[in-house]
Parts: C-alpha cells; sequence; structure tokens
C-alpha cells in the first residue's frame, strides 16, 4: 500500500512539473506533419513568392512559419509564398553576390565576416558585379577561392 501510494505522489509531482513548465514556456506553434514524412527528416525547403529572398533554405524541428519567412528576407509587400517542404538535398541554391546580406555571404566555405563585408563593401563602391569571375577584384578574394565558390554563387538576377 505505501508503494502505491509513494508511486502515485511521485507520478503527481512530475505531472505537475510538467505542466508548470508548459504553462511557463510561452506561445506554442502548431507544427504542421505531411502524410509519411517526419519533421527530423526534412532537410531543406523551398521558399517562394513575395519574399526577398526567394530560395532553399534548411528546416528544422519547431521552426516557424515567421522564422521561415524572415530568413527569406521577409515580404516584398505581397502576400503569396509558396513552401516546398523535402526537396532533394542535391539541388543547391547559389548566392547572388549582387543581392546576398552578410550573414548568407558567411554561409559560404572560406567566407568570414571580413570577407563577407569586403564583398559589401565592394559591390557599394563599384556598382553590381557583372560576372562571378569579378569576384577576384575583391581584396582577400584569389583564384584558390574562386574556384572552390564558382559553383555557389551567382550574379543573376
Amino acid at each position: 500500500m505505501r508503494q502505491l501510494l509513494r508511486k502515485t505522489l511521485i507520478l503527481t509531482v512530475i505531472l505537475l512539473l510538467w505542466l508548470l513548465s508548459a504553462c511557463a514556456a510561452g506561445p506554442s506553434y502548431v507544427e504542421i506533419y505531411t502524410p509519411q514524412t517526419n519533421p527530423a527528416i526534412f532537410e531543406n525547403i523551398i521558399i517562394e513568392g513575395d519574399v526577398q529572398l526567394p530560395g532553399i533554405y534548411p528546416l528544422t524541428a519547431g521552426d516557424t512559419l515567421e522564422a521561415l519567412l524572415e530568413a527569406a528576407g521577409g515580404s516584398t509587400g505581397g502576400s503569396i509564398f509558396k513552401l516546398v517542404v523535402g526537396t532533394d538535398a542535391n539541388v543547391s541554391q547559389k548566392v547572388n553576390l549582387n543581392t546576398a546580406p552578410n550573414w548568407l555571404l558567411t554561409a559560404l566555405p572560406g567566407v568570414g565576416e571580413a570577407k563577407a563585408n569586403a564583398i559589401i563593401e565592394y559591390r557599394a563602391a563599384n556598382g553590381a558585379f557583372i560576372n562571378i569571375m569579378e569576384l577576384m577584384k575583391v581584396p582577400g578574394f584569389g583564384q584558390g577561392l574562386f574556384d572552390s565558390l564558382k559553383d555557389l554563387i551567382t550574379v543573376a538576377g
């Protein structure tokens, strides 16, 4: 009888702690699952439509629609968005040297804060890049780094 009472008391305390933590956690978000998929396996999501930076973005469990749209640079004033979940991980997205913000440029291999800032300063001083080879005119970018980036960058709009 004592063991049953003890187990009931422990279970009650655990349940109470769980309820308190759930209430203190703040707002919750609705997660939408597509049939036969699990959000843990989603690696990419395509965001298209009225956003500043349409393209392919990583999707992690717990992401909200607002966070995804913010990652895509926010709305361009329209309200039409297309989100395609579970895209092929082999599809590559090229970073546009003429429009990419600092955080996106730093996602390129070998490009840190200083080199991302140099790209932004170069395009502010010289205008839009005409072709990707012009990247080698930016201080800190030589042939070797360009060769490692050439399949990951674009100047097309």
